[in-house]
């Protein structure tokens, strides 16, 4: 039995890749909808061979570490306590797996809906043209520091002004990379707190200035400058596809749910 539901598994595993390599389209087409719980496992463990010397190589996933480690000492202190036994414990898990269960249904539920049509999209856009507008933003390279590393911190002013900053020199020094070169990222308002936000339109581009920003030291460096103005239909198109499934989704759920309430007789 395990033998031919491993061939079973084999071939349709050959099947996606068949159609991936050919491109193959249309309604003979392998249509399937990535199941994201699976998908999140095997990536998981596709990475665990990995993962030590990713941990002994970046001091934000080593606290993270620290963190789940005391976390699962403390759930296992309370089990030794006995305290799973307590009654309004009991109830607190059984509404937390309640709401698990309901999300779990829901993303199942939502997750069939078909994306919105080109058509739909177009539509959307000569509807209401005025909405999409494209903010003021600007392309950075941002590295930063705890204030109590002292040599980070050194390493980071040191780096300001108009010559591009050494990545090996800051990384030895202890500093991170925050905000990578990317030309596709950009950054507005809302994604950066405001006092560096209110700073960035006297810099240069190529111009790097050291912040403070609550318990760290930032080095921003502007590299580029986008003005606000109405979007393009292709600057908007993904917007509007991702707003337009996710009212979908919804009322396919809210349909979902009315369902069942008309069948209980509610």
């Amino acid at each position: 039995m395990t033998t031919r539901f491993v061939g079973v598994i084999g071939v349709c595993v050959l099947s996606v890749a068949v159609h991936a390599q050919t491109g193959t389209s249309g309604t003979n087409a392998l249509m399937h909808v990535v199941d994201q719980a699976i998908a999140a496992e095997l990536l998981r463990g596709a990475v665990a061979g990995q993962s030590v010397n990713v941990l002994a190589q970046s001091p934000d996933l080593q606290r993270n570490y620290v963190i789940g480690v005391i976390e699962q000492e403390l759930v296992q202190e309370a089990a030794r306590r006995g305290l799973q036994e307590r009654l309004d414990v009991q109830r607190a898990l059984l509404q937390a797996r309640y709401q698990i269960l309901v999300q779990a249904l829901q993303q199942d539920v939502m997750r069939k809906v078909s994306p919105p049509t080109d058509a739909e999209i177009q539509a959307a856009f000569k509807k209401d043209k005025d909405r999409w507008v494209l903010p003021p933003a600007y392309r950075l390279l941002v590295w930063v520091a705890d204030s109590s590393n002292t040599n980070a911190v050194a390493a980071l002013r040191a780096a300001a002004g108009t010559l591009p900053p050494d990545a090996q020199r800051l990384t030895s020094a202890g500093a991170r990379l925050l905000l990578a070169d990317t030309p596709e990222v950009w950054v507005t308002e809302q994604d950066i707190v405001p006092e560096i936000w209110k700073a960035l339109p006297s810099l240069q581009d190529g111009e790097s200035r050291v912040f403070g920003v609550q318990n760290a030291v930032w080095l921003v460096r502007r590299l580029a400058y986008r003005r606000g103005g109405p979007m393009t239909f292709e600057q908007a198109r993904d917007l509007i596809r991702a707003e337009l499934l996710q009212a979908k989704q919804q009322q396919e759920w809210n349909n979902f749910v009315e369902g069942r309430r008309r069948a209980l007789g509610l």
